[in-house]
């Protein structure tokens, strides 16, 4: 983690002060499988004589669990994160601030979040990490990108495999997802027991909007790993889509049993509940569905998806945006990393970022703003399918706030762009 004062967005952050009122205590309360607790350790507050790298390196190699603060991007930190990964195929947790955006690398990597303002906060973020931190000891389930690469690399007869992965990556910056997953099917022939490979050429076939493929894709992983949580869950979103398009005699599964089998694989998977949440939005089950999207925005502490989505709700039932004091406060951290996102080059999870951005200016009666972003979100998305999710969950409030001159200017506003998107009608 980083140590002294650092900025974090335009923030200047005191990590001692986060080590020894958080993540210290927090890592003493942990207990040991066998009996006994974690002892919390920083190279840079040791007393002994010799580098401090040598320890930093020996901590790093030797440590039973180590746990990263990816808080501002600190390039040390990354440094050292990529060591560990190297050195340890489990006993990696990675932490970082809710409004810290999370770079491409290791976007698919769990990050809890924590937060240390207010003061009030402090307690709960201490028994975020101690469960975090225990529950890592019980499973010790493989984390490590790097480790999980490489034992599926040896596991190959041909050494193939890593050059059509590295073409494929070159693909997808490049946006040729096509191509990218050309090279992904090649590795599949190579390696078919990998379930990692099934789930990341499901993803580019929900990207382009092929919800057919995506979900037999995950569904071929489910089969070769049936714990793997991330599998069963983008499972259910892309058997729910599939189900969405359906006509009602095929029954087709709506994928909340899938999501529902993420969630009692991993309850800290805030992205299950969330879209759990929206299966049972759609299947009508708004009361559910608030439950789900309180859950997550619970588990996430304040991630604007199913913050957002929450705030919605509670206007479908009560007629009119009443935002508690915690929830104004959590839309105005949220907005500080989303925006962030739209500012990135690329723009970070585009179209979604803009989306949020324009909700959250809308709740916080930003009418211009609200609809800046909402033509950015527009003109960002690959799919029509993007904006008209969009459409739907905004759609939900419209009897509460039809005369509400921003909604019906940011509805009209979709429902003109939506037939001009790639994909419209498919």
């Amino acid at each position: 983690m980083p140590f002294n004062i650092k900025q974090v967005g335009d923030k200047d952050v005191d990590f001692d002060y986060i080590y020894s009122n958080i993540f210290a205590p927090a890592i003493a309360n942990t207990p040991l499988p066998e009996g006994g607790y974690l002892v919390p350790k920083r190279a840079d507050e040791d007393f002994f004589s010799g580098s401090i790298d040598v320890e930093m390196f020996q901590y790093l190699e030797y440590s039973r669990l180590t746990l990263a603060d990816i808080s501002g991007l600190n390039a040390n930190v990354f440094y050292e994160l990529g060591v560990r990964h190297r050195a340890h195929a489990a006993g990696t947790v990675i932490f970082r601030q809710v409004t810290a955006p999370i770079p491409f690398d290791v976007n698919h990597i769990k990050a809890f979040p924590y937060e240390y303002e207010p003061e009030a906060q402090i307690a709960e973020s201490r028994a975020v990490v101690t469960r975090a931190l225990t529950e890592s000891l019980i499973n010790n389930r493989l984390d490590s990108p790097v480790q999980i690469a490489l034992a599926a690399q040896r596991a190959l007869s041909d050494g193939g495999v890593d050059k059509l992965l590295k073409e494929a990556e070159n693909e997808i910056r490049h946006n040729n997802l096509p191509q990218a997953i050309v090279k992904y099917l090649r590795a599949i022939r190579i390696n078919p027991t990998n379930p990692t490979l099934r789930l990341e050429v499901g993803l580019l076939y929900k990207d382009m909007g092929d919800w057919r493929k995506a979900a037999e894709a995950f569904l071929e992983a489910t089969h070769l790993a049936p714990t793997y949580s991330a599998a069963q869950r983008e499972l259910g979103i892309a058997q729910n889509k599939l189900y969405q398009r359906a006509d009602a005699t095929d029954m087709l599964p709506t994928g909340e049993a899938a999501l529902r089998e993420a969630i009692s694989l991993d309850d800290q998977d805030f992205d299950a509940y969330a879209s759990l949440g929206g299966i049972l939005k759609r299947l009508q089950r708004h009361g559910d569905a608030l439950t789900m999207y309180q859950q997550a925005t619970t588990v996430s502490q304040g991630h604007p998806y199913p913050l957002l989505n929450t705030i919605k709700l509670q206007v479908w039932r009560d007629g009119v945006v009443q935002l508690t004091p915690k929830q104004l406060s959590q839309l105005k951290r949220a907005e500080r990393m989303v925006r962030a996102q739209t500012q990135d080059n690329p723009p970070f999870d585009a179209p979604w970022c803009f989306f949020d951005l324009s909700d959250i200016n809308f709740f916080l009666n930003r009418t211009e703003p609200c609809i800046e972003a909402l033509q950015e979100g527009i003109y960002s998305c690959t799919h029509a399918w993007q904006a008209q999710t969009h459409l739907a969950s905004m759609s939900l409030m419209i009897s509460a706030l039809e005369q509400d001159d921003t909604f019906r200017r940011a509805i009209s506003l979709l429902e003109e762009e939506i037939p001009h998107l790639p994909g419209y009608g498919e």
